[in-house]
C-alpha cells in the first residue's frame, strides 16, 4: 500500500510540474489557428482542452477543470465549423485567459490518502447456532474451505467480535433474533460496516415468521432446518467468492498515460488486478493476455474511440459479456445513453472522486460475477457446467503454451454409479454427487478450476501441477471419499481418475482424450484407483 501511495504521489507531482506546459501547449495550439485556421488542428486544439478537463480535476485542480470544461463545451459546438468568425475567435480567446487565470491559483493540497481504509484478506466467518454439535461440524467443514469460522453465544458476543474485526459473513440461527430489539441491534451492527457483509440464517421450520425476521434482519440467504450442509456451503462460496478469493482484474484504455496509470493505482490500493493501456488498437492483445473481468473505457480517443470499440467487443462472443464502463468528462445526457445503448453497462463523469471509481467497478464487477456464476455453472454442486469448463479449459491451454507453464487435467468418475441410482434412488445419487463436489472444492486450492463434466463425471484443472503432483493431490481426496459413510446408512463409495499433463504439442482434445483413456484404463485395472497417461502400456 505504501508503495502505491508513493506512486501516487509522483503522479500528483510530476502532473503539476507538467501543467504550464500543457497551458503552453494550448496556447500554441490556439495561436496556430489564429494564424491560418485548419480544421484537423482545430480538432486537435480541442483535444488537448478536453484532456485538460478530466486530468485537472482528477488532481484536484477543480477552478481550473471548471474552466477547460467551459472552453471544452464552447469548442465543441462550432468543431464542425469550416471557419471561425471575430466573434467565435474573440470568445476562444477569452475563455483562454480565464483558464491561464486559474493556472495562478494555490495548488491543491497533496490528496491525503486516496483511500484511507486498506485492504486486508479478510475470511473470517462469525457462527450464531444454537445447536452446538451443527455449529462445530459446520466450522470444521468452513476451515476446510480456507475461510476462519468463530463459534458465539450470544448476540452480545457478536455485537463486541463485529464491532472490533471485520467478517465477510454472519451465519446466526433465529431462534437468536426472536425479539424486536434483537432484530434491530442486528441491523444497526450490520448497518455500520464499512465492507460488504452477508448474513446467513438459519429457519427452524417452513413456515414464513422465521422467514420474514431473516429478511427483516438483511439475510443474503436462509437456510431450513435440517440443514443441506452441502447447500450451505455452495450458497456461501457463490456469495463470498467475489469478495474472498480472486481480485477483479480491470483494464483501463484511455489515452492519457498519466490518468491510466492513476485509475490503475486507485484501484490496485482497494486490491484490485488493474491495467492501462494507452492505445485502444491493442486491445485484442490484452484481452488475450489479461482477460479482464471488466473494461474501464474513455469514450474520446484518436484512431478509435471508445463508442466504436465498444460495438467491436459486443459482436466478439469471446468478449461480448465483459462489462463495459465509461469514463468521460462528457455530460451531454443524450451522449451517455448512445454510450450506453451500443454496449455500456455504467457511464462515469470525469473527474471522479476515488471513493466513486473503486464503488461503481467492484458494484459492476460483483454483478456481472453473480450472472457469470448462474450462466456458467452446476446447478446442482455449483461447479462450471460441461461448456462453461471447455472454455476455461481452451484459455488455460493457450495461457500454458504461451508461458511455457505446467498445466494438469484430471477425470474423475464416480464408481458403479448406475448402482447406486437403481439401489437407492435418484435423490441419493445427487446427494453422492454433491458429496464429492463439496469435497473437491474444499480440498483443491482457489487456483484450481473444476467442473461437473457429465452426470457422475467430473473435471480439473491444475495449473502449475506436474500429473504426479496431481495424483497425490487426488489421491488424498480419493481415499477421504471413499471412507466416507453417508449419513443414516451403512453406504461407501469410491471414484477414479485418469490425469494428463499438458505439453506444448496438445490440443484442447487430445488431452481430453488423454486424460479419458488414463481414467478408462483405471476403470478397467479395478476401479477406486488413479492412473497417469503416460503411465499406460
Amino acid at each position: 500500500m505504501e508503495k502505491i501511495a508513493n506512486k501516487l504521489h509522483e503522479l500528483f507531482i510530476g502532473f503539476s510540474k507538467n501543467l504550464p506546459n500543457k497551458i503552453e501547449q494550448i496556447e500554441q495550439a490556439w495561436q496556430e489557428q489564429m494564424d491560418c485556421f485548419d480544421h484537423e488542428k482545430f480538432k486537435v486544439f480541442h483535444r488537448y482542452v478536453h484532456s485538460l478537463c478530466g486530468s485537472a480535476g482528477t488532481y484536484g485542480y477543480t477552478e481550473l477543470s471548471k474552466a477547460a470544461r467551459e472552453l471544452e463545451i464552447y469548442l465543441k459546438n462550432i468543431l464542425d465549423n469550416s471557419s471561425l468568425n471575430e466573434e467565435e475567435e474573440q470568445t476562444i480567446s477569452h475563455l483562454l485567459i480565464k483558464l491561464k487565470e486559474k493556472l495562478e491559483l494555490p495548488p491543491p493540497k497533496m490528496f491525503s490518502s486516496i483511500l484511507e481504509t486498506k485492504i486486508t484478506e479478510n475470511k473470517v466467518i462469525y457462527i450464531l447456532e444454537q445447536e452446538k454439535s451443527f455449529a462445530e461440524e459446520l466450522g470444521g467443514i468452513l476451515s476446510q474451505a480456507g475461510y476462519s469460522p468463530e463459534l458465539l453465544s450470544d448476540l452480545s458476543e457478536l455485537e463486541n467480535k463485529i464491532e472490533r474485526h471485520q467478517s465477510i459473513a454472519l451465519l446466526v440461527d433465529t431462534h437468536y433474533l426472536m425479539s424486536s430489539d434483537k432484530q434491530k441491534l442486528l441491523t444497526n451492527l450490520l448497518k455500520k460496516q464499512n465492507a460488504p457483509l452477508h448474513l446467513f440464517c438459519i429457519v427452524p421450520n417452513s413456515q414464513l415468521a422465521p422467514r420474514l425476521i431473516a429478511v427483516r434482519a438483511g439475510c443474503s440467504a436462509f437456510f431450513q432446518k435440517p440443514v443441506d450442509i452441502f447447500h450451505l456451503m455452495q450458497v456461501i462460496n457463490q456469495k463470498c467468492s467475489f469478495e474472498t478469493n480472486i481480485p477483479f482484474r480491470i483494464l483501463i484504455v484511455d489515452d492519457s498515460e498519466s490518468l491510466g496509470e492513476y485509475y490503475s493505482l486507485i484501484l490496485k490500493q482497494a486490491g484490485m488486478v488493474a491495467k492501462a493501456i494507452n492505445n485502444p488498437m491493442d486491445i485484442f492483445k490484452q484481452l488475450e493476455k489479461f482477460r479482464p473481468d471488466l473494461i474501464l473505457m474513455d469514450i474520446y480517443m484518436p484512431e478509435c474511440t471508445g463508442l466504436e470499440l465498444a460495438l467491436v467487443l459486443r459482436k466478439e462472443d469471446k468478449y461480448n459479456r465483459i462489462p463495459i464502463i465509461f469514463l468521460s468528462t462528457e455530460h451531454d445526457k443524450r451522449k451517455q445513453m448512445t454510450a450506453l445503448s451500443v454496449g455500456g453497462d455504467d457511464f462515469l463523469t470525469k473527474p471522479i472522486t476515488p471513493a466513486h471509481l473503486v464503488s461503481a467497478v467492484r458494484v459492476r464487477s460483483q454483478r456481472a460475477g453473480v450472472l457469470n456464476y448462474y450462466m456458467s455453472t452446476d446447478s446442482l454442486t455449483g461447479l462450471l457446467n460441461h461448456s462453461s469448463f471447455l472454455k476455461r479449459l481452451e484459455l488455460e491451454l493457450d495461457y500454458s503454451k504461451q508461458n511455457n507453464s505446467i498445466l494438469s487435467l484430471v477425470m474423475v468418475d464416480i464408481d458403479n454409479f448406475k448402482k447406486v441410482n437403481d439401489n437407492y434412488g435418484h435423490p441419493f445419487g445427487d446427494t453422492v454427487i454433491k458429496k464429492l463436489a463439496t469435497l473437491l472444492t474444499l480440498r483443491l486450492r482457489n487456483q484450481d478450476i473444476i467442473g461437473r463434466y457429465g452426470g457422475e463425471e467430473f473435471a480439473i484443472l491444475l495449473p502449475q501441477t506436474t500429473a504426479h503432483q496431481s495424483k497425490k493431490i487426488i489421491e488424498e481426496i480419493r481415499l477421504q471419499f471413499s471412507s466416507y459413510c453417508f449419513p443414516n446408512t451403512n453406504f461407501f463409495t469410491t471414484f477414479s481418475a485418469g490425469i494428463a499433463q499438458v505439453s506444448q504439442a496438445n490440443s484442447m482434445n487430445e488431452i481430453v482424450n488423454q486424460a479419458d483413456q488414463a481414467l478408462y484404463e483405471a476403470k478397467n485395472l479395478g476401479r477406486n484407483q488413479i492412473v497417469i497417461f503416460k503411465e499406460i502400456k
